[in-house]
């Protein structure tokens, strides 16, 4: 596979990540290629709305499509991502990457077996507060980003994390922006919190079309990593195998591109209190998909201090979400 012909474009250029930049063009691909493609909405506390869209070749015809993805986004200060799924889209449904650049996927193959679900951005409340459009590391050092996306406490350290928390207990001199709104004095972690809009819209496109596999983007401050879904340990070998092999085809193709990823695919947070709010946030229900998580490089690097360009986070996203969609299909 050369994966260096699958994300042969302008980055600069295909880099679409705050909701007013792409949630306009959904509505225009869903009425160019009806046939095709389903928007999904959500409204958020406060009237952000969070955009979704399935694309297959006959929507009428869904229930026969073998491979069912969901790709999620559910981080604001995360913004890579949701750059990818948007090009992604353009691709499946225009035959091009935003840029125009003529896309090498074999379209036809994927649209025919699949049905593909991608949420974008499941917090446009927070991504909308984002002072910029990539955390490149050229603007902001690591202590200043991470309070922008988490927030800052009353005595002024970087704002803590969790599930849930009201503004009247914390009374926070920020509210970071990875936190959703969803009352007026209740804030929420979208992937860790089961009131969240990020639940609510998985539950809710899990129903209608029952989806064999998920993968959720996330980015971080070091380099490229997969992760395995914090039930790991208790899955059956067969799906640990299906995990591994998903996992491997996207580290190698990371390799390919010149990235320096994690060797090995790992159980984020082991034995700690957020495993099991990962962990709480699928249990008891019933999903049955083969669940997996990636992360690309954001901002400066925790050992370098270097910059990470945004051709690289957009690159490294759009390699992930493109190769587990050709691994899992065969292709």
């Amino acid at each position: 596979m050369d994966i260096t012909s699958f994300v042969s474009c302008d980055a600069a250029s295909c880099w679409r990540s705050h909701p007013e930049e792409w949630q306009p063009t959904v509505d225009e691909w869903c009425k160019l290629y009806s046939r095709s493609v389903r928007k999904h909405s959500w409204v958020q506390y406060g009237g952000m709305k969070v955009y979704g869209l399935t694309i297959t070749d006959d929507y009428e015809r869904r229930a026969e499509k073998v491979i069912r993805l969901l790709v999620t986004v559910p981080h604001a200060h995360e913004p890579a991502g949701t750059a990818a799924c948007v090009d992604f889209a353009c691709q499946l449904l225009t035959g091009h990457h935003i840029d125009g650049t003529e896309s090498k996927l074999p379209i036809d193959e994927i649209l025919s077996k699949a049905l593909i679900t991608l949420l974008p951005d499941t917090n446009p409340q927070g991504r909308a507060r984002s002072p910029v459009r990539c955390w490149d590391g050229t603007m902001y050092d690591n202590d200043a980003f991470l309070k922008v996306a988490f927030g800052i406490a009353k005595d002024g350290s970087r704002f803590g994390r969790y599930p849930q928390w009201r503004y009247s207990e914390h009374h926070p001199r920020a509210i970071g922006i990875i936190y959703e709104q969803i009352g007026d004095d209740m804030f929420v972690e979208p992937n860790t919190n089961r009131n969240s809009t990020h639940a609510i819209a998985i539950d809710e496109c899990y129903r209608v079309y029952r989806y064999t596999h998920y993968l959720e983007m996330h980015q971080h401050e070091v380099d490229e990593a997969v992760l395995l879904p914090a039930d790991y340990d208790e899955l059956d070998d067969a799906e640990k195998v299906k995990l591994r092999e998903w996992s491997e085809s996207i580290i190698n193709s990371w390799k390919r591109l010149g990235a320096n990823p994690a060797e090995e695919p790992f159980v984020p947070y082991r034995g700690q209190q957020r495993q099991q709010f990962l962990k709480a946030f699928w249990e008891g229900k019933g999903y049955d998909m083969v669940k997996l998580s990636i992360e690309v490089r954001n901002n400066r690097h925790t050992s370098t201090d270097e910059p990470t360009p945004l051709e690289h986070q957009f690159k490294m996203a759009l390699c992930a979400l493109t190769v587990s969609t050709l691994h899992l299909l065969g292709l």
